[in-house]
């Protein structure tokens, strides 16, 4: 069968040209919700009204700073530690900052953006556990993956983390959904047993429920900073 191709660009249009309309209009569609790589390849299908080649799409990260010229936000590009100024904590921050951009279903989510779901589940997190840094960073980081890959988020966001969080906090990502399941009932019997044996089980448990109830419009949370200084100085306290 044979591969079929691509049109060619608008008349007039350079190749870089197009690929820079694409990461705009990726952007605007990121902005509204969804995840980059539907939107990188929506945006290229409503510009040229045919096929693009996934190697003459605009990367995750073009798509990103677009976003951030949109909003005006400094971005910070994905994919982790070198690409990310300042120490630890200043480096979570810049990749939890873009939630803001990042749009939620308002009859699921009447709480807003990504970024305030996240505040509120850090500030629930906070009233019952106010000295575990770990499991306050990974509430504050659990969703930062719906900027990059929304259809696969969990795994876009650890990627993007990298070495900037604990193995401890990386498995209370991770084990996020599995929590969720065994509140519902849900959870197999197998991965039951094995979340229940986990020594970080009832701080799995704790961060479900808090990410259940984290849907509140008009909830007082915290800001990005005072979430960031409360890390940083639990950080120094145990030095």
């Amino acid at each position: 069968m044979t591969q079929p191709q691509p049109d060619p660009p608008p008349a007039g249009t350079q190749p870089d040209k197009l690929r820079r309309r694409i990461a705009e209009e990726a952007a605007r569609i990121l902005s509204q919700g969804g995840d980059s790589k539907r939107a990188r390849f929506r945006a290229a299908r409503r510009l040229t009204r045919g096929w693009v080649a996934e190697g003459d799409l605009p990367s995750h990260d073009e798509v990103r700073r677009e976003l951030g010229r949109a909003s005006g936000a400094d971005l910070p590009a994905a994919g982790g530690f070198g690409h990310l100024t300042g120490d630890r904590f200043d480096q979570i921050a810049g990749l939890v900052r873009v939630l803001a951009t990042v749009r939620q279903d308002p009859l699921k989510h009447p709480e807003g953006d990504v970024l305030e779901h996240t505040l509120q589940v850090f500030d629930r997190v906070h009233e019952e556990r106010p000295f575990d840094e770990e499991l306050l960073t990974a509430a504050l980081v659990h969703e930062i993956g719906k900027a990059i890959d929304r259809a696969n988020h969990v795994a876009a966001g650890l990627e993007a983390l990298g070495e900037l969080v604990t193995p401890r906090t990386k498995w209370l990502v991770e084990s996020l959904e599995a929590a969720h399941a065994h509140g519902d009932n849900t959870l197999g019997l197998r991965a039951r047993h094995r979340l229940e044996a986990h020594p970080d089980f009832l701080d799995a448990l704790l961060l479900a429920e808090s990410d259940r109830k984290a849907r509140v419009r008009g909830y007082d949370a915290p800001s990005l900073d005072d979430a960031i200084a409360i890390l940083r100085a639990l950080e120094q306290d145990e030095e």
